[in-house]
């Protein structure tokens, strides 16, 4: 397989990605495209684990995947399709047909608050054919793909600049992010004392981040070590972080039953096998990680990016 938007060291594909403008920061986590182009008759057969909505605009080959509503098949062709993806609480099984090319908007927590959308309960493990904005099924213009990775990046986020334009919403609780921040940095924290340093009780905590992310807090940071750790395996991480991360488990049993219950796999599987869908994932949570943990600047490479292998119009302003 080949890819026009960045790829690791060993040639498995990446999304080229990064922080949205600061019209959209408030709403919106990260942004990015994908191209990926697969010899004729290969499929990728892999998974998706999100911990917030996203909204994919997919261009190309038939897409399958297994939901909460059972198995569906979408067929984006040139025009696209526009997918909502609810927060995953498991492994999102993904089947790509074929070559394809992505729009990714990762929201923020409670980004998509006030959008119209069903309680974000009900679409957890779940996938929305349309686009919150337009309720459209179909990619507004401005996602169409671009041979040039950054001027298609520049143009997404210029269309969603346009089709949000007339959003007043308010921004989320500052609650919200200041949990996710909690979830990317120490998701083994005791949760009493966040919540008492933030002047709430626990029960105001759980409240708040069951109803704005769908799980309760004690899932959330569950799930966050999980994902920390498949990073890992997956080596989208920066080395010197991989011991912390690994001593936050006991001992290698309670890895593997926690990716075996969240990402219906073994560590040695995840390790050894090729996952490029779910490493395309992990590598922009991750990117979004490093930001919160102020060690990657905006125009920081990434360690785990080949700097070869980046879009060739690749500026100072995006990594």
């Amino acid at each position: 397989m080949k890819s026009a938007t960045g790829s690791t060291p060993e040639g498995l594909p990446l999304a080229y990605n990064r922080a949205p403008c600061a019209a959209l920061q408030p709403w919106v986590a990260r942004i990015g495209v994908t191209s990926v182009v697969l010899p004729e008759g290969q499929t990728i057969e892999c998974g998706t684990f999100g911990e917030q909505p996203i909204l994919r605009m997919i261009y190309g080959s038939r897409w399958t995947a297994e939901t909460a509503d059972g198995s569906q098949v979408f067929e984006p062709g040139d025009r696209g399709i526009a997918l909502y993806f609810g927060p995953c609480t498991r492994l999102m099984r993904l089947t790509a047909h074929g070559s394809f090319k992505v729009v990714s908007i990762n929201f923020a927590p409670g980004g998509t608050i006030g959008l119209d959308l069903p309680p974000i309960q009900e679409t957890l493990d779940r996938i929305l054919p349309f686009d919150p904005f337009t309720r459209s099924p179909f990619p507004p213009e401005g996602f169409a793909p671009d041979n040039d990775a950054r001027a298609w990046l520049d143009a997404a986020e210029r269309e969603l600049l346009d089709i949000s334009s007339g959003d007043t919403r308010a921004p989320p609780d500052p609650l919200l992010a200041e949990f996710e921040q909690l979830c990317l940095t120490d998701p083994g924290a005791p949760l009493v004392d966040f919540a008492k340093s933030r002047g709430i009780a626990r029960r105001t905590l759980e409240r708040v981040i069951r109803k704005n992310w769908g799980v309760t807090p004690r899932f959330a940071m569950r799930r966050a070590r999980a994902l920390d750790m498949a990073a890992v395996l997956l080596n989208v991480i920066a080395d010197e972080e991989e011991a912390e991360i690994r001593l936050r488990y006991f001992d290698q049993s309670h890895v593997t039953r926690e990716l075996r219950k969240l990402l219906d796999t073994t560590p040695g599987r995840l390790q050894k096998g090729h996952h490029p869908l779910l490493l395309i994932t992990m590598e922009i949570r991750q990117s979004r990680r490093l930001e919160v943990l102020a060690r990657l600047a905006s125009d920081d490479p990434r360690p785990w990016r080949d700097p070869h292998a980046e879009p060739h119009s690749l500026s100072r302003k995006e990594s």
